[in-house]
């Protein structure tokens, strides 16, 4: 089949024309005067709109079902996703269920294999759309607003990106610039944000929890991505509806996420145990080029058994913080009970719970961090960190 055969035409001049149009006429606005404040606050807000669509709807929503949300919140995810023109949820989800499914192999629709602007792009230039097999994605199909956008996707998209920001600019004067702005500029952006995660974080970044597959964690693309640079983090758990799993980790997709379980509007979140975390972490720490023949004395056997000890003591702290954090959540809910001429022992109980969560998160950061050391400098110790698996 020649080149041209495989071209997806629709796809190609969409992506090519569309920056090109956005950029030249954004150009002529600025320079022309015409660039008015209120059409910029609604470009980042239709921004932020349509990428937590995206991030918190299309991908842990739907893709991966990492947590349940009210048929309102459902619509909405629906229709601010279909303007980013990145396909339906059941288009964007069948490609992305197949991308987790096959990664890096010939399956793998993004497969970073291929090279980085395959990765990026160019694989939607070839996108043969009558291949697509919907098996993988029969549990979405049951929803009837995601078969609603699906069907009706281009005149919902054409409308949400490019009517809807036009119309509200031109309740300023400035409908021009709705479109152009708020619209195929930011379209643009939208899109080539998504894009970097399957190429940038394929190709630069820690493989923080896994080395067995391309993903990488690279915080700066998570700040662009509403929290999805975490990406070697959530190829290997990606049933975690968060993927910055730190406090500080950025990530306004979860945040999102438990505002709105906070109202009760979103239920069933699903977060991997720490212990199971930690565990793929170590594993991901160790260096398989280092075999038992490295161990030449009495020392290095007795140093390689120590971190033995070091591993699983660490595990140990991690399952007791996960005891220690369900006791103390518990002990919070039975406030209630000590209502009653009994605060001062429901205080005393509350804050001895809290301490031993804090010795034991204290006592896991400090042995992670001789783990960390070791590791690092195991090279040039020449000594074997097993594996214990």
């Amino acid at each position: 089949m020649s080149i041209l055969k495989r071209i997806n035409w629709t796809n190609t001049l969409f992506l090519t024309i569309t920056p090109v149009v956005a950029i030249i006429a954004t150009f002529f606005i600025v320079k022309n005067g015409n660039l008015h404040w209120a059409t910029v606050l609604l470009a980042f807000v239709m921004t932020g709109l349509t990428g937590l669509s995206i991030t918190a709807g299309y991908h842990r929503l739907f893709s991966h079902r990492t947590y349940k949300t009210i048929w309102p919140v459902r619509l909405l995810l629906l229709l601010f996703g279909a303007a980013t023109f990145e396909g339906s949820v059941m288009e964007w989800s069948t490609d992305h269920r197949n991308h987790h499914r096959y990664t890096d192999t010939d399956k793998d629709p993004y497969n970073i294999k291929k090279g980085f602007w395959y990765a990026h792009i160019g694989w939607l230039f070839v996108l043969d759309t009558s291949k697509r097999d919907f098996s993988n994605v029969e549990d979405l199909a049951a929803d009837r607003l995601v078969m609603l956008q699906h069907r009706f996707f281009v005149p919902i998209a054409i409308f949400m990106g490019f009517v809807f920001p036009m119309a509200l600019g031109a309740l300023w004067g400035d409908a021009w610039g709705g479109l152009i702005i708020a619209g195929a500029l930011r379209i643009v952006f939208n899109q080539q944000m998504t894009f970097c995660i399957n190429s940038v974080c394929h190709v630069f970044g820690k493989r923080t929890y896994s080395n067995q597959q391309s993903a990488r964690d690279n915080w700066i693309t998570a700040l662009f991505t509403y929290g999805e640079g975490y990406h070697n983090f959530h190829h290997q758990f990606a049933v975690d509806y968060r993927n910055g799993i730190r406090f500080y980790d950025y990530d306004p997709a979860k945040w999102l996420i438990r505002t709105l379980a906070f109202f009760g509007w979103a239920t069933d979140l699903k977060q991997v145990r720490k212990e199971q975390i930690i565990r793929y972490q170590l594993r991901s720490h160790e260096n398989p080029n280092l075999t038992h023949s490295h161990v030449i004395s009495e020392y290095a056997r007795s140093f390689s058994a120590y971190i033995q000890r070091l591993r699983e003591r660490i595990l140990e702290v991690a399952l007791q913080i996960e005891q220690l954090e369900q006791d103390y959540q518990r002990l919070k809910k039975e406030k209630i009970q000590y209502l009653k001429g009994k605060m001062s022992e429901y205080r005393t109980h509350l804050y001895a719970q809290r301490e031993h969560l804090k010795k034991a998160r204290r006592e896991l950061k400090s042995t992670l961090t001789v783990w960390s050391n070791i590791v690092r400098h195991q090279n040039q110790l020449g000594l074997v960190v097993e594996s214990g698996r």
